[in-house]
């Protein structure tokens, strides 16, 4: 990772900026009172009037509550400025995002990544995907929440849960999200019409965006019947520029370099030494850059959402919710590379040909300077366009029967789709070409590139059959699910209530890719004329000359002259090229394989039953409160896939079924008034990540060796067994110091075994996918499939810090603070190099270390706030998930600081300046102990000019 003086300086940028910044979001950490209302956590005053009363009010909730819950509350429809819902999430202890684009995308909870986090909207359950560079992550196959798709205006309550309550639906290992949006009864007005509007400007891309929301509630007289509508309207254009490699491989792979070669101080056996397979003189090994390049993204993005909500209270003890959300997101993406490709190919006309002239190796064993002779250049150009589509309805019912028995329903149905009907790829092609150079000796992460001729001149480029490249391919993902839920609530006695009820959900998961069927090299040749007439001049907006003079692929050229979209085998030059792509019907075709491994299905039937004591009770002078209950699940799976051999595919559908049971408890000592300590212990689970679950798998020929992919249906969920401790005490008004204590003990995570040499008749798959390739049933093979593998234990704790300045004199009693930090550790087990033995490394997506900080000032007339918050660094893969002989991949810590303006014109007028990523961060990959860069982008900073109003 990032040696620790660039470490400082940022710490010290960031800390700087602040001073200046101004925070752009409210956030209200706040405990929210466990109850067996099956809901969702909808807080009980959404209108808070003014940020230091919503502190006030949050702080309260906090004390009388039982489960630890983080609360951010909207004091009005439109105040949540951030970009989206994740960027607002990560002001919560404990909470850190990921970035796509330079926009939050998805969260990780103490530590625990996106697939161990659930998310409920409206109190329902839901999964909501996209797609995104293949840096950030690509189409979303998993259980994760993409929150990169809803504007941050469409909610009006964000709820994090920390700790389970057996009223509270299981599959979280980290935490349960609420997602609220407003009701019309939560309204203190009969009539509320308000609304924002705002232009966004960012330095890099250059472009102007609007930004609108909006909403209108009625209720009647009496407060017992409203209806509610409101929408929220932008586009967004997001360029991205810097420097990648696709990971960093040894020299001595893929053929090693050309016995020609020279590199001063090293022997050409030293320069193209073979890695060992179980790991062991790995670090002796010279690294290079396998793909150095030049990259440049675009993103145009539009986003529009819609609520509505109906809420009639007929009695004192009836009420029914109808409720519905829409949300669209369209994106149009464009990637365009310049980049040398020898590095990365084995043959011929890989870098056994490149010849080293001159370079230099660094302590690191890393190739910082190089120039080469005989190398293949390539300029390369990305169009996506995809769109994910979701909505929800549901309908909620609470009924008294008596003064002491109530009765509750929930039911609603959800539904995401992405859509990626184009992915298309071309390229254009420089073989054999001399005096290209890079030198990372001054710049780590953005090396000068030196490409040894004029890229800028079209007829540097060519295009040839088995070189250049035309990829098609489209992508789909959808999820629904149906859910239903009864409940009751008996008041036993003062101070005990019985909770019980069941549930049922019906969870689908579908994906489908199409690709071509034959090699994507297999593209015809064409004239240098044609060739010409295929290229535009391209150059980047940061002013950088590595970004600046060369051409690009033109997509449109391609679709003119090659008529790549065909779906048919054509002729180019008086030759026969096939563009033909799978159907949706792959068993029977010729599908690329990779296709036929991201298309299947899984079903899920969850039936749960649960019950929970509430209690409140004196004790020696100390008030106890809590929650303890039991919840049974059982969950009916049913997966299927494809299993893939000569091009043919074989259906596979496997069925099964598991069952949980989950203790849980909650309890709160009231020490002091002041004064409070809280314990909560639950057992929990997380169900199998959707991409494993599948049971197909393609037997291919890898350097004489057969390699079997197998997917693993019968993947046990990730269990824990938690454990929170925790302190509050309220020194001050609106202020709190708190310490909460954690530890969750896995039992076991999902891992890669690569096991070697087994028959494949052992493993229960179709013989065919053997003989039909001329191979006998009980071939060896080495397998690599998902497995569950060891634990261990993950533990930490939060520090977290809120204080009204108001004993200071004048102006500055206006002021106040909140701030949080979180530690977290976690020592797992993983396949070691090569599949060889476990290592221990830390869990993926696992940050030691976040915090937040917040400095606000508020009188009547101004609203000032500035915020910093800060992840550390941490790794997406490990052990033997990690690729090109290292032992672990990740990204680099970050820090982003952002600021806000509020101006009151009147009561109901306010003007408003933002600013986000003030200190332009970039987004910083790398791979390896010793730090070398996979990707370097920045996004530039982003400003929004605006005006909110209520009426």
């Amino acid at each position: 990772m990032r040696n620790s003086a660039v470490l400082r300086r940022r710490l010290v940028r960031g800390a700087s900026a602040t001073v200046l910044a101004v925070a752009c979001i409210s956030p209200v950490y706040a405990q929210d009172a466990q109850t067996s209302e099956i809901d969702g956590a909808t807080p009980a005053d959404i209108i808070v009037t003014g940020f230091r009363n919503s502190v006030q009010t949050a702080q309260a909730e906090k004390r009388e509550s039982t489960a630890a819950v983080d609360v951010i509350k909207a004091e009005d429809v439109a105040k949540f400025p951030d970009n989206n819902l994740a960027e607002s999430l990560q002001r919560i202890p404990g909470v850190a995002i990921s970035r796509e684009g330079g926009e939050g995308r998805a969260i990780s909870v103490r530590g625990l990544g996106p697939e161990y986090t659930r998310v409920r909207i409206n109190g329902m359950e839901a999964v909501a995907t996209t797609g995104g560079s293949d840096a950030g992550g690509g189409v979303n196959r998993g259980r994760g929440f993409d929150f990169n798709i809803f504007a941050s205006e469409l909610f009006n309550s964000l709820t994090v849960r920390k700790t389970a309550s057996a009223s509270v639906e299981e599959g979280s290992l980290g935490a349960t999200v609420d997602l609220q949006a407003a009701r019309p009864l939560d309204f203190k007005d009969n009539f509320v019409v308000a609304g924002s509007a705002r232009a966004g400007y960012n330095d890099l891309s250059k472009a102007w965006d609007p930004r609108l929301a909006g909403l209108v509630s009625w209720q009647n007289d009496s407060g017992t019947f409203g209806v509610l509508a409101s929408a929220a309207y932008s586009t967004r254009t997001i360029e991205e520029e810097g420097h990648s490699t696709v990971r960093w491989s040894p020299s001595g792979v893929n053929g090693g370099f050309n016995a020609a070669s020279t590199l001063p101080g090293y022997t050409i056996g030293q320069i193209n030494a073979a890695p060992a397979a179980d790991g062991s003189n790995w670090g002796d090994l010279i690294y290079h850059p396998r793909i150095p390049r030049y990259d440049t993204w675009k993103n145009d993005i539009k986003r529009l959402g819609l609520t509505g909500a109906i809420q009639w209270k007929p009695s004192d003890r009836t009420e029914i919710v109808v409720e519905g959300l829409y949300a669209k997101s369209k994106t149009q993406r464009w990637e365009n590379y310049i980049e040398a490709l020898s590095f990365s190919r084995s043959g011929a006309s890989g870098k056994s040909q490149t010849i080293i002239r001159d370079g230099e190796v660094d302590a690191n064993n890393s190739l910082v300077y190089g120039v080469f002779d005989d190398v293949d250049m390539r300029i390369e150009s990305r169009h996506d366009r995809f769109s994910t589509t979701f909505y929800q309805y549901n309908t909620v019912l609470k009924q008294e029967l008596s003064d002491t028995f109530r009765v509750n329903g929930y039911a609603g149905y959800s539904k995401s789709k992405f859509d990626s009907p184009e992915q298309t790829t071309v390229v254009l092609d420089r073989q054999n070409s001399d005096g290209f150079s890079w030198d990372y000796r001054d710049n780590s992460r953005s090396p000068v590139i030196n490409w040894g001729f004029d890229p800028s001149d079209p007829a540097s480029w060519s295009f040839t059959n088995g070189a250049s490249d035309v990829r098609i391919r489209r992508n789909e993902v959808t999820n629904d699910y149906l859910s239903t839920k009864l409940g009751a609530e008996w008041d036993l006695t003062d101070g005990f209530k019985l909770s019980f009820g069941g549930e049922y959900r019906r969870f689908r998961y579908s994906t489908f890719e199409s690709r071509r069927f034959v090699a994507e090299t297999q593209s015809g040749t064409l004239t240098p004329e044609q060739v010409a007439a295929l290229t535009s001049p391209f150059s980047g907006n940061t002013g950088d000359p590595n970004y600046n003079g060369y051409v690009i692929p033109n997509l449109q050229g391609f679709i003119d002259t090659l008529d790549i979209y065909c779906n048919c085998v054509t002729t180019i030059n008086g030759q026969q090229v096939d563009f033909r792509v799978n159907g949706r019907d792959v068993a029977g075709t010729n599908p690329n394989a990779t296709a036929a491994s991201n298309t299947g299905s899984i079903k899920e039937v969850d039936k749960a039953l649960w019950f929970q004591i509430d209690f409140e009770r004196e004790i020696g002078g100390i008030m106890l409160r809590g929650d303890a209950g039991l919840r049974y699940v059982r969950t009916g799976q049913t997966s299927f896939g494809y299993g893939l051999a000569s091009g043919v595919a074989t259906p596979i559908t496997v069925k099964r079924s598991y069952e949980n049971w989950l203790p849980s408890m909650n309890l709160v000592a009231e020490i002091t008034p002041d004064f409070l300590l809280r314990f909560g212990a639950a057992q929990v689970i997380t169900r199998p990540g959707l991409g494993s679950l599948s049971p197909g798998g393609s037997l291919t020929l890898q350097q004489a060796n057969q390699v079997f992919n197998q997917g693993n249906p019968y993947l046990n969920p990730t269990e824990a067994f938690n454990l929170d401790l925790s302190a509050e005490w309220y020194f001050a008004p609106g202020s709190l110091l708190g310490v909460s204590l954690f530890q969750k003990d896995i039992g076991s995570l999902s891992g890669t075994q690569i096991s070697t040499l087994v028959p494949f008749d052992q493993l229960g798959f179709p013989l065919n996918l053997a003989t039909d390739q001329g191979l006998p049933a009980n071939v060896p093979v080495t397998v690599r499939r998902t497995i569950n593998g060891d634990g261990g234990k993950l533990k930490g704790f939060e520090l977290n810090y809120q204080h009204q300045l108001d004993f200071l004199p004048g102006f500055l009693s206006n002021l106040g603070i909140l701030a949080n930090y979180t530690y977290v550790k976690a020592d797992l087990k993983y396949p070691g190099p090569g599949g060889v033995g476990t290592v221990v490394g830390p869990l993926t997506n696992l940050s030691k270390h976040t915090a937040n900080g917040t400095l606000f000032y508020e009188d009547k007339l101004l609203s000032l706030r500035g915020s910093v918050s800060y992840r550390s660094g941490y790794v997406e893969a490990f052990g033997g998930g990690a690729r090109e002989q290292s032992t672990e991949e990740g990204v680099n810590s970050a820090i982003n600081v952002d600021a806000s303006i509020g101006i009151n014109l009147t009561d109901k007028i306010t003007l408003t300046i933002e600013g986000n990523n003030l200190t332009n961060e970039v987004k910083d990959m790398y791979i390896g102990d010793a730090d070398r860069v996979v990707l370097n982008h920045s996004f530039g900073r982003q400003f929004y000019f605006g005006v909110r109003f209520k009426y």
